[in-house]
């Protein structure tokens, strides 16, 4: 055993050129196969990362009608569907896979939102429980997160996102002063930011659109409050936190069925929905898996090349005996 393998390493030195087209060829190929697979998953993780989110696992189940998201501005309090409470929030809880719950109330932003002559033209206004934050993954930047008491006794107090408050106030401190909601005078309590944060990758000008109409950035009051601008108690959405990524699509649609569970609306188009942001990034998986096999194909004939070519020069350096 030792002597062939003193006259293997004996060939290989007496022949190094040989020897080291052999080792590149072998290189070549198993590095293609390995940056192949390698760029492949690293596409899909940042689908995933580009539609979703990079670490928080949120998905949200909001109420639809035909498909589409129900306005409540425009198709008032829809009959048979109930305020949501602590109980049902409970129940979410105990689903498999879920580690937060919050419900809330959100409106788009189109007018209504001023510090003295700016205003906001976009974004979204949210009316949130106590765990809106902590399921989100926001973290205080300056100031506080709302309390019991602004809960219980009904203050006109909001905070900012960082997008919201750079529009309304530019350089100013927003903390302690006073905005105006919808006519109503709001306290600017706390700025947060969410915790994160990833870079969305914009390939159109359709992509443009969409992210910079959402780019003014989200204001926040108490749940208890919503109903002093909206003047009445509307049935909530609800956001959960997924163990995972790939949980996220199980929670959602389990979530969504304990909230239609507890409709009583005749309406049989109106349900409760969860966001189909994982089931996005799937089909785009899906839709490039054919060219990723094509890839991973071509590589492997490269390989089969170079292993025909490294058999080719090992039969070359076998000696032949004369007989």
């Amino acid at each position: 055993m030792l002597e062939n393998i003193r006259l293997a390493f004996q060939g290989i030195w007496s022949h190094k050129m040989r020897s080291f087209l052999t080792m590149l060829g072998i290189i070549i190929g198993i590095a293609a196969i390995i940056s192949i697979v390698s760029t492949i998953k690293g596409t899909n993780e940042q689908i995933k990362k580009n539609l979703i989110g990079s670490g928080n696992n949120t998905v949200e189940v909001t109420l639809q009608e035909s498909g589409s998201a129900y306005d409540m501005e425009y198709g008032g309090i829809p009959q048979g569907v109930p305020v949501l409470d602590e109980e049902t929030r409970k129940d979410i809880l105990d689903v498999d896979n879920v580690e937060d719950a919050a419900l809330y109330n959100y409106r788009d932003i189109s007018d209504g939102i001023y510090y003295q002559s700016q205003s906001l033209t976009s974004g979204k206004i949210y009316g949130t429980d106590e765990n809106y934050f902590s399921t989100c993954g926001y973290q205080v930047k300056s100031g506080r997160l709302f309390v019991d008491r602004d809960f219980e006794n009904y203050r006109k107090v909001v905070i900012l996102d960082t997008d919201a408050a750079r529009n309304l106030f530019q350089d100013k401190d927003p903390i302690g002063q006073t905005i105006e909601i919808k006519g109503e005078p709001f306290t600017v309590i706390g700025l947060v930011e969410e915790t994160g944060n990833y870079e969305i990758v914009i390939n159109s000008v359709e992509e443009y659109y969409n992210y910079m109409t959402d780019s003014s950035g989200g204001v926040f009051i108490p749940a208890t409050t919503w109903p002093i601008i909206y003047r009445y108690d509307e049935p909530q959405c609800v956001v959960a936190r997924a163990a995972t990524t790939e949980d996220m699509n199980d929670v959602g649609q389990a979530v969504a069925k304990i909230l239609n569970n507890n409709l009583t609306t005749e309406n049989d188009s109106l349900k409760y929905t969860a966001a189909d942001a994982l089931e996005r990034a799937q089909d785009i998986q899906d839709l490039s898996s054919t060219t990723n096999q094509q890839l991973i194909w071509i590589a492997s004939i490269s390989l089969l090349v170079g292993g025909i070519g490294v058999m080719n020069i090992m039969l070359v350096s076998v000696p032949v005996k004369s007989v």
